[in-house]
């Protein structure tokens, strides 16, 4: 039934189970690890054990939309739960993550992080109060690393605006003597360029695109051993590697998504595998295509998208159709 595939037990148990369950096992968030992922994890660890000192050591994790920081920042903040000892006065957080607000307003970003601790406070406190009352909870719960996660999402207001948040950041961090993980994508790192004291303290660490190298092709072997379908789809071909990372712009989460979308396909079909021709019929548009395809929407006109083409101008040029492919499929898709 599995055509010598490795799958991961869980995904192997449920081969003969009904349809919904296997479904919903696809639909859970699931962890693959690569060397990169690894390696953020490695420097993540590093910070975790780095003694208090007068100015820690921070780290600025920085990708493209998509492409696997919030779940990096989870699964280190998962590697170091909270711990609930009974005996204690309270819990212990080592990690704390939290979302940055949506305005780079050093009042929210109190409030959103004081929320996260499950504080008792004021709105309308004074900013310096709050401060105080966040170093002192931080302090009582053993925080080694606070990671502030999509910090772009707070630095689209003025230059005074993004200066008093980014001074808080910093503040805090000295006040805590603890390292602190911002991240964000290009744009925030831009930002932040602007500053130089806070470029000095935020080092950042890439998560590159894919390319259609070794490394792409093991996490795509990856991610089918984690997909319970009865027949083998074989991501790492030459038929569905190219399509593959075409289709997704390279990004973690888009190839996720869009794998779990074609997994699903297959069991409702009874295909019980991807393939080319049913990846190239589902309702997908590439993340690069998007703003054009939208714009083509608006106009009330056609966004066609032509694969062979697209694998052609990354040179990657075309592959043979699979086994199911019919007549006639060269790529092309309207959207």
């Amino acid at each position: 039934m599995t055509q010598d595939r490795q799958l991961i037990e869980a995904a192997q148990r449920l081969l003969r189970a009904p349809d919904e369950q296997r479904l919903a096992f696809i639909a859970e968030d699931r962890w693959i690890g690569y060397s990169a992922a690894k390696n953020a994890l490695s420097e993540m660890e590093l910070l975790f054990e780095e003694p208090s000192l007068t100015r820690p050591s921070n780290l600025l994790l920085t990708a493209d939309t998509h492409n696997g920081k919030t779940t990096l920042v989870k699964r280190f903040a998962g590697l170091h739960p909270l711990v609930d000892d009974p005996d204690a006065a309270r819990a212990v957080r080592p990690v704390i993550r939290f979302d940055a607000p949506a305005t780079p307003n050093e009042d929210r970003f109190y409030n959103r992080l004081l929320r996260e601790l499950n504080a008792v406070f004021k709105i309308t406190d004074k900013p310096d109060k709050k401060f105080f009352q966040i170093k002192d909870l931080l302090l009582k719960v053993g925080m080694r690393v606070l990671i502030l996660d999509e910090i772009n999402n707070s630095l689209a207001g003025t230059g005074t605006q993004r200066q008093q948040l980014l001074n808080a950041i910093k503040e805090l961090g000295n006040e805590l003597q603890r390292p602190i993980i911002l991240t964000g994508n290009f744009d925030a790192l831009a930002v932040l360029r602007d500053d130089k004291q806070i470029q000095n303290r935020f080092p950042p660490l890439v998560l590159p695109k894919w390319q259609l190298d070794d490394e792409f092709l093991q996490l795509l072997a990856s991610f089918e051993a984690t997909l319970p379908l009865r027949k083998r789809s074989d991501l790492a071909s030459e038929q569905l590697a190219p399509l593959l990372l075409v289709m997704t712009g390279g990004v973690i989460g888009e190839l996720s998504k869009l794998l779990r979308r074609a997994a699903r396909q297959a069991i409702l079909s009874q295909k019980e595998r991807i393939t080319r021709k049913a990846l190239l019929e589902l309702p997908w548009i590439p993340p690069d295509q998007r703003d054009q395809a939208a714009s083509a929407a608006e106009a009330g006109l056609q966004h066609r998208l032509n694969y062979g083409a697209l694998l052609a101008d990354l040179k990657y040029g075309e592959t043979e159709e699979d086994e199911e492919d019919g007549p006639g499929q060269d790529g092309g898709q309207a959207v």
